[in-house]
Parts: C-alpha cells; structure tokens; sequence
C-alpha cells in the first residue's frame, strides 16, 4: 500500500492552500464574535493621572481625572488618596472629596508635601495604584 508520490504532492498542494486561504479569510472577515455587538469593547480607565507638577521643592500638585462607567455614584474621599515616595507616605493638603456621577468624568488637583528627591512616586487610592 504506496502512495504515489504525484499524489501525495498533490494533497499536500491542496492542504497548503486551503490553509492558507482559510487563514486570509480569517483575518479579512473575522468572526461574528470578535466583531459582532457581543465583542468586548475597551473601556477608558477609570483613574489617569494628566499632570504631576513639583512645584519648588515646597509642594507637589498632581492632576487627576476620575471617570465613572458604572452606575452607582462614584466617590474619593481626600483621605483615602495618598503618594508613596519609597517609604515615605504623603498626604494631601487639601481636603476636598471627588464624587463622580455616573458616565461623568471629573478632573480634580491635590496637592502635597514635597517628595524626597529620587523617590519613585506612586498615587495610591482604594484598589488602585498608579506609578508618576
């Protein structure tokens, strides 16, 4: 029981591009799935950090802008922000409280006490951790 080697040439051929059309059409036409209103859309994260300004070495003002995406109203407390500097904790100056409604996005400023010179600063809020 041989094969022709015509033969088997031929069926490798075929396999060749099947496979390879198979893949074009992939790529050209993706599932309904991956494209379809069922596909994960990306979502805008929920805290960025635009700005981080040290002003003199007395103060240090750090520009954020919270988003809300869900459907409770969405609410920052001064006192649950902070920045580790190393193993410095800073505090903010200001005690204003951020409440986002939902779909909203809030651009708020706190600012702190200077950090020591080469710390790696990271805004930390609840659940959240966001390197500067």
């Amino acid at each position: 029981m041989g094969f022709d080697r015509g033969a088997l040439n031929a069926v490798l051929l075929a396999t060749t591009a099947g496979l390879a059309i198979g893949g074009a059409i992939g790529v050209v036409s993706p599932t309904f799935a991956e494209a379809g209103p069922s596909a994960p859309r990306s979502r805008p994260p929920a805290t960025v950090v635009t700005d981080v300004d040290v002003l003199d070495s007395d103060h240090m003002a750090i520009t954020v802008r919270f988003s809300n995406t869900g459907r409770a109203l969405r609410h920052v407390a001064a006192a649950d922000v902070s920045v580790s500097a190393g193993s410095v904790v800073l505090l903010p100056r200001t005690s204003n409280a951020v409440d986002v409604r939902p779909g909203a996005t809030v651009v708020t400023t706190f600012e702190f006490d200077a950090p020591p010179l080469g710390a790696a600063l990271a805004l930390r809020l609840p659940g959240e951790s966001l390197s500067l």
